[in-house]
């Protein structure tokens, strides 16, 4: 398909035209803009593929060798291939393809031949990445990376003389290439200090994986993008929270688009950094403590909202209610306030070992993209809702940092808003962390009951942490159970057969033995199991 762009259409004076926008074997590199009007076929074209004809007549090294020592300009031959009886490759230096061009018929070949050299215009190779090319890139980055200063030199990637004369070409600027470096670095290096990603054509869509790459190599503190296409500091952000101290944009749009805030730009994403561009940054004058101020233009925070403030009571002592369940030993309680046919999920944002029981139950659509796991986290009726809510860590809520906005009331139907800080009990998680909870209600017998839920955790803020919890804690009461029907009951057994691995009759046992208390029961098979005392049957599906 890729080739099939680049074929030449018959036109006028018996020369062709490429067909389409795009042309050529391979995709445009970034900074090129391909059109009908572009007045520039170099712009476009920018690459050369040199053709030798009958070139697999020749032993390719000898041949390559030849051309090396005869031409006047030195070159990287990339992606050498065969082609029937000619060979070719590709070329990125203009200069470079003139002076082959010169060669033309001025090589004599072994076997009495004068070697016949064609240059056309075309854009870049397209190659698949198969195993064997990232193999290769493996072995190439093995050659470039400095153990003794954990350092990593990536400049002009693609044109390292490990791919020369090979039918390989790795740009860092297509994504895949670069997602699969950025892979290697991760399972192989991630205690990487400094990397070198210059004159690579970097562009935003090329740093795309940066946001996964951030997480996994904590210990980076150097990075070049000098000489690349970065057009804005979106990919940057993507590199958020890194402690760089060493940072080169040089040659990248994005320093004279930002012109004269560029710096200061820059040091708001990367507050720790002290040089840029190579040149020593002056250091900033700041207290610790400073809290950030409000512009007088700027609306005054409230903590609570309301669009209708008949509403105001009802809400506020449904929260205290729901709340003082969730934060009780036993959250079975809670069933009261789902409705049968309730929805509910989880999206969590931060550091895995901070979130650690709710990333792994995160349904952020963003990154869960596999349709069934979507299905899997959405959870579906109140069992199941009360069900999931009761396997989360026990918490305790500071109800002083509460916000609560309430936009929409009506007979059948609210919707209301809850932030605040949080922090777990009974684990070792001592973090602070921020909530968002959005209830959809609906109403039931006398009062209401919750028909979706979303819940959003993450880590808060260090303002939050210093405001939250400065009041002595409470002491939890554990609520009472209430009374379950069969259908409630199959549905724990359900739950907590998936979760400790036994068979539904063992499990729906520990229940009934533990007053159907899902935690007190789920406490009690931990320390049987630690002590063995659980019977092979147990296990028997």
């Amino acid at each position: 398909d890729q080739a099939g762009r680049g074929r030449p259409l018959p036109g006028r004076n018996g020369r062709g035209r490429y067909r389409g926008y795009r042309g050529g074997p391979g995709r445009t590199p970034p900074g090129i803009v391909v059109g009908r009007h572009n007045s520039s076929a170099a712009s476009v074209f920018s690459w050369h593929k040199v053709v030798l004809k009958n070139g697999t007549k020749y032993d390719k090294i000898a041949l390559l060798k030849e051309l090396l020592a005869k031409c006047s300009v030195k070159f990287i031959p990339i992606c050498y291939t065969k082609q029937a009886m000619n060979t070719y490759f590709y070329l990125e230096d203009q200069t470079a393809a003139r002076a082959l061009k010169e060669l033309d018929r001025q090589i004599e070949m072994p076997d009495g031949f004068q070697l016949q050299i064609n240059i056309e215009r075309t854009t870049p190779p397209n190659m698949p990445l198969t195993d064997e090319l990232v193999d290769k890139i493996k072995v190439v980055m093995s050659k470039r990376y400095i153990a003794d200063h954990k350092a990593l030199n990536l400049k002009s990637f693609h044109t390292d003389e490990g791919f020369a004369g090979e039918s390989f070409y790795a740009p860092l600027w297509r994504s895949n290439v670069m997602n699969k470096v950025l892979t290697v670095i991760i399972d192989n290096i991630p205690e990487l200090k400094a990397i070198d990603l210059s004159n690579n054509k970097l562009n935003s869509s090329s740093l795309e994986f940066f946001s996964t790459f951030k997480s996994k190599a904590k210990d980076l503190t150097i990075l070049y993008l000098a000489d690349n296409k970065i057009p804005d500091t979106k990919p940057l952000e993507r590199l958020k929270g890194l402690e760089l101290v060493d940072l080169k944009l040089t040659g990248n749009p994005v320093v004279t688009n930002l012109g004269s805030s560029y710096t200061a730009t820059i040091r708001k994403i990367f507050p720790k950094l002290q040089f840029l561009d190579g040149k020593e940054l002056a250091k900033e004058i700041g207290f610790d403590d400073d809290e950030p101020t409000t512009s007088s233009d700027m609306p005054v925070t409230i903590p609570k909202m309301m669009k209708n403030e008949a509403a105001n009571g009802v809400v506020l002592t449904f929260l205290e209610q729901f709340f003082k369940l969730y934060d009780s030993d036993n959250r079975q309680p809670l069933l009261d306030a789902y409705h049968e046919s309730a929805m509910f999920s989880l999206s969590a944002q931060g550091r895995h070992d901070l979130l650690t029981a709710y990333i792994p139950e995160s349904r952020n659509l963003k990154r869960v993209d596999y349709e069934k796991k979507r299905h899997e986290l959405l959870r579906k009726g109140r069992l199941s809702v009360v069900a999931f809510l009761s396997t989360l860590p026990k918490t305790e809520h500071d109800m002083n940092t509460f916000t609560l906005d309430v936009p929409f009331t009506s007979e059948s139907l609210m919707t209301f808003t809850v932030t605040g800080c949080f922090r777990e009990r009974g684990t070792k998680q001592s973090n602070i962390k921020h909530f968002n909870r959005c209830f959809l209600v609906v109403p039931q017998n006398s009062g209401f009951c919750i028909i979706n839920e979303t819940l959003f955790v993450s880590s808060a803020t260090d303002l939050s942490t210093r405001k939250a919890f400065l009041n002595p804690p409470p002491n939890t009461v554990a609520a009472p159970v209430p009374d379950l029907d069969q259908a409630a009951k199959q549905t724990l057994a359900v739950a907590f057969s998936e979760k400790s691995g036994m068979n539904l009759q063992f499990s729906a046992k520990c229940l009934e033995e533990n007053g159907w208390d899902f935690d007190k029961a789920g406490a009690v098979f931990s320390e049987a199991k630690t002590k063995g005392i659980i019977p092979p049957e147990a296990y028997a599906k």
